[in-house]
């Protein structure tokens, strides 16, 4: 028989929710501050670069959520990286390089851990057990 498995997210999920959370936070505030400063005027594709992260926000807060459950970390790895290529993208067409490249650091680290096999094998452990009830 083996050991049960615990209820407890490894400690590398938590660092992965957290780093999620904080990409939440910053892209939460440039959203406000593109919206601030477009007047609502959203003309040449301006509308993308405050949707596109908006969505992604919200699939990362969800994503988080999913990982700290057990439910599932490939739900936090895709928002996680999108937003990461989003601002690389964002960040080369508008030449705040190095800026944005060091802020898309903290997603893709936070994709990068929920992608560990410890963090994959306790989420396929917590599935089973919710599906077995064992």
């Amino acid at each position: 028989m083996s050991a049960p498995v615990r209820r407890r997210p490894p400690a590398v999920a938590f660092v992965a929710a957290l780093l999620a959370l904080l990409t939440v936070l910053g892209v939460g505030l440039f959203e406000l501050i593109a919206l601030a400063f477009s007047n609502g005027q959203f003309g040449d594709g301006g509308w993308v670069v405050v949707t596109v992260p908006l969505l992604l926000v919200v699939a990362l807060v969800a994503g988080a959520a999913l990982l700290l459950t057990g439910r599932s970390w490939l739900a936090l790895l895709l928002p996680a990286a999108g937003i990461a290529v989003f601002l690389l993208v964002v960040g080369t067409s508008g030449g705040a390089t190095v800026e944005l490249a060091l802020v898309a650091v903290v997603p893709a680290v936070a994709a990068l851990l929920c992608s560990l096999p410890g963090v994959r094998q306790w989420v396929d452990a917590r599935r089973l057990v919710r599906r077995t009830g064992t």
